[in-house]
């Protein structure tokens, strides 16, 4: 009751946040203030120590100094951005670098406030290098969609001089980008990025646009859909002998990331309007003086709805308007330029009408419709306001859903029909790759809660289709062909799921699962309650990162909490290279965690330039019944026993903790803890006793990191045969719809297995004593003597029981045991067979068993990319029953 009432509480003072109209603010948000200023939003960070800017209509935040940045272990940058009081908050954060290296971000010193009569501002004063730069964020009374941003360079004396200049703001797969000119409208790519983040600076040819608007769009149906346009109006160069230039700059933006890079001297060859061979050989000759100034011009445009012309719109305000109409609301109509080039997007209301601002000129408008349905017309626009003739589509083809249970359906094109996509934006958006590209796609299933909110259609293209139902590892598979015939309705009649596998006294969760909240995400919360339900996994775990959530309200709306439970928490992140861990720390999540509505980033904990012992240590100390598992500690298997301990040219993820552990060596499973190499991690902290690797567990299987689990594997049992119980999970990774949440999973021990009875504190508590087993869908009993999972049997010898029990969709049928990390070998196991082993031990042991099988061809169409596999935690051997449990050490592995 009391984690209730504190998310509802916490749900009022979100909602009720509002800045009075036309009251201009610019001031620290404090204690005292902070219910009345601080944000709300999915991407909200802003709280108590960091500063509101207000003009009663939009509401930005800077962070205070003290807070961490995306790249920077300071604060004072952009974090939030939206209306005041509409929690429609979608933007990520923003970070500056000299030289377009993420290892020189411009470091903020201090930060003031003033208000005008007509106008608030926020400043910012820092730099990097030899560059002083001061920047100035303005909201003015009679502007009420649009943050002015000047940014100052000035160069030092006797100092590095800057070459390039990269303004960032991160968009890590939440937004989607398009890429206009205002100058040259012919010039604009849309929503077709050229990757920018995972090239180097010699390609820059290929990804960097002449264009002066980024648009970034969140989802059409987050609960408070916003667009930001992001414009450089000028950037120019003021020289010591009082010369003014324009500067060259170019628009970058890919799926992670959006940016504005300026050239800091104009190029001696060329005109600046491409960038080539011969402009990137100018580049390390490009210099300031002493004295020298650079002056950035920029506007962030806001509009409370989720299409392109909601910027365009503002910008094109005195061109035609246009207006028109499509026969079925909520198509989304694409206005490109006579030869094919976007320029602007907008979307139909429910009555099918839109109207957008264009230029004079010729255009096509391409409608995208659900059900696969696309059509083209052209038409022209002159100087006057216009009415387009109503575009008719074809009639939908609809099927009637299955209502009352929760299942996700997956459909599957048959005799040459493509699987359908749900769920799509329509948009195009694609990031285009080296040797790939990556669509922003809809996914082909849909998942129902089994309530009334369920939808009760589906529009798909004519063809032939197999769906099968599913709700996870316990139920059946049940599948159905249907035929779809144009302009007529079918109903979908699949036999209802049914309970095949009894898992009494388990109750299954996941412990890393992503929504709206992270910042890599933009997956609304209702829609990953229901995918969860759909899965039949029981206990949600909210894990999002860099902020605390809980799912709580959102399962309370959804009227769910019959089917679900749900633990606040959140993923500790490291993004920033610092002293102290120039790799950063990886990723590791923790739960439960009370949310501080009010706090920066809801009070998640500060990670860069630390140690995880003194994080580990701050978790403890704010709650000690926190569990802290350490994420995806691996990348894949480079540095096995036996391999070099680092690459200088290492390419793989700072996410990966034990690949790096935060200063460039990686973690040698092949030896003891004590030595040279793994020292780091058990050196205790000289304050607080806490050592780096004191995490309560750690993911040896990760959805979304299967190439890695052999080395996890192996990292864990290494651990363990040391004497660290850290207790291994299997968790999803979920970010969205099309990657699996809910598999891996967790199955936990508890006395009362069902949601009615749920029980947090005992819940957490028996994952920290490691009663626990991760499958992708076989089920396990495993008992040694009379012991379970994470407990202690007394004696030389015991014996070993094991039940493995599958749907008869998902194949079981190796078994494998293993004694202090070593396989005694595989034994065929039936569906539902019961086998005895005796043991004997000569010394303390603990006893691992493994499941695996064959993905059929029903589990790969459901779970694509899975096999069948699970694997339990240690039941630990006191051989000599002294009470105590005596490692093994790495000599028996």
């Amino acid at each position: 009751m009391k984690k209730t009432l504190s998310a509802v509480v916490i749900g009022m003072v979100m909602s009720t946040v509002a800045v009075e109209a036309a009251e201009l603010v610019a001031k620290r948000i404090t204690a005292e203030n902070a219910a009345q200023y601080v944000q709300a939003g999915p991407d909200a960070a802003g709280g108590i120590g960091d500063w509101i800017l207000s003009n009663g209509s939009v509401c930005a935040v800077i962070s205070g100094i003290a807070h961490e940045s995306e790249l920077s272990v300071r604060g004072g940058t952009l974090i939030d951005l939206g209306y005041c009081g509409r929690a429609d908050d979608h933007y990520v954060g923003a970070q500056d670098l000299i030289d377009s290296s993420r290892d020189t971000p411009v470091n903020i010193e201090r930060v003031d406030g003033k208000v005008g009569p007509s106008s608030a501002v926020i400043r910012s004063f820092g730099g990097q290098g030899g560059v002083i730069v001061e920047t100035s964020y303005r909201l003015d009374a009679d502007e009420p969609d649009k943050l002015f941003i000047t940014k100052h360079l000035t160069q030092r004396d006797g100092e590095p001089s800057v070459a390039l200049y990269t303004s960032i703001f991160f968009n890590y797969y939440s937004l989607v980008p398009f890429v206009a000119s205002t100058i040259d409208p012919s010039r604009s790519n849309g929503f077709v990025q050229e990757s920018f983040v995972t090239r180097g600076p010699t390609e820059i040819a290929t990804f960097a646009r002449t264009a002066d608007l980024i648009v970034a769009l969140s989802p059409a149906d987050a609960d408070a859909p916003i667009t930001y346009g992001w414009q450089m109006v000028s950037a120019k160069r003021s020289n010591a002998d009082g010369s003014v230039v324009d500067l060259p700059f170019y628009a970058l933006a890919d799926f992670s990331a959006l940016s504005f890079l300026a050239i800091t001297e104009p190029f001696v060859t060329g005109d600046g309007a491409d960038i080539g061979l011969l402009q990137l050989l100018e580049v390390p000759f490009t210099e300031l003086a002493a004295g020298d100034e650079i002056t950035f011009e920029e506007v962030l445009h806001l509009a409370p709805r989720a299409d392109v012309a909601g910027i365009t719109d503002r910008i094109y305000a005195d061109a035609a308007k246009v207006d028109g109409r499509v026969s079925e609301g909520s198509a989304v109509v694409h206005l490109d330029l006579k030869d094919g080039t976007p320029f602007t997007q907008t979307s139909a209301d429910s009555r099918g009408a839109f109207s957008v601002h264009l230029p004079a000129g010729a255009y096509t408008m391409r409608i995208a419709a659900k059900g696969g349905r696309e059509l083209s017309v052209p038409f022209q626009v002159g100087e006057s306001d216009m009415t387009l003739e109503t575009v008719d589509l074809d009639a939908p083809s609809r099927v009637a859903l299955p209502q009352g249970s929760p299942m996700r359906l997956t459909f599957k094109g048959l005799d040459g029909t493509p699987d359908p996509l749900f769920g799509g934006n329509f948009l195009g958006a694609v990031e285009l790759r080296d040797d790939s590209s990556y669509r922003l796609t809809g996914v082909n299933q849909i998942f129902l809660m089994g309530t009334d909110k369920d939808p009760a259609f589906a529009l798909l293209p004519p063809g032939k289709y197999r769906i099968y139902g599913t709700r996870g590892p316990e139920y059946s598979l049940e599948k159905a062909e249907i035929s779809v015939v144009a302009g007529n309705d079918t109903v979908l009649d699949i036999a209802a799921l049914s309970v095949v596998v009894e898992t009494a006294g388990f109750i299954s969760a996941d412990f890393h699962v992503h929504s709206g909240p992270s910042f890599d995400t933009v997956m609304p919360r209702a829609k990953r309650v229901a995918t969860y339900l759909a899965e039949g996994a029981e206990v949600l775990v909210a894990t999002e990162h860099e902020t605390v959530f809980d799912f709580q309200p959102t399962i309370d709306r959804l009227e769910v909490g019959a089917y679900v439970a749900t633990i606040a928490g959140t993923e500790i992140t490291g993004e920033v290279g610092s002293d102290r861990t120039p790799y950063t720390l990886g990723h590791a999540n923790a739960f439960p965690v009370d949310a501080q509505a009010l706090a920066f980033r809801r009070g998640a904990f500060a990670n860069e330039n630390r140690r995880w012992r003194e994080v580990i240590a701050d978790l403890k100390t704010r709650r000690a019944d926190s569990l802290i598992q350490l994420n995806h500690a691996r990348w894949d298997d480079r540095f096995a026993p036996g391999s070099p301990a680092w690459e200088e040219d290492w390419s793989g993820d700072r996410a990966a903790y034990f690949d790096h552990m935060g200063v460039g060596r990686s973690y040698n499973a092949g030896e003891i803890l004590g030595s040279d190499g793994n020292r780091r991690l058990i050196d205790p902290d000289p304050v607080t006793g806490r050592r780096d690797i004191d995490f309560d567990a750690m993911e040896v299987m990760n959805g979304i990191s299967r190439e890695s689990e052999r080395a996890l594997r192996r990292d864990w049992l290494s651990l363990v045969s040391q004497g660290e119980k850290i207790v291994a999970t299997a968790n999803s990774d979920s970010h969205t719809a099309s990657q699996q949440v809910g598999l891996p999973r967790n199955m936990i021990a508890v006395e009362e297995d069902t949601i009615e009875a749920f029980d947090e504190a005992a819940f957490v508590s028996a994952v920290q004593q490691g009663r626990v087993y991760g499958t992708t869908g076989p089920m396990l009993e495993v008992t040694l003597g009379d012991k379970g999972l994470g407990e202690m049997v007394a004696g030389g010898s015991a014996e070993l029981t094991v039940k493995v029990s599958s749907a008869p969709w998902i194949d079981a049928s190796t078994l494998t045991i293993s004694v202090n990390g070593k396989a005694l070998r595989d034994f065929p196991v039936e569906n539902g067979e019961v086998v005895a082993f005796k043991l004997g031990f000569e010394k303390d042991s603990y006893v691992t068993v493994e499941v695996a099988g064959d993905p059929g061809e029903d589990y790969a169409v459901v779970y694509p990319g899975f096999k069948p596999y699970a694997f339990a935690n240690p039941i630990y051997v006191d051989a000599n029953s002294d009470g105590v449990w005596t490692a093994p050490g790495l000599a028996t592995q």
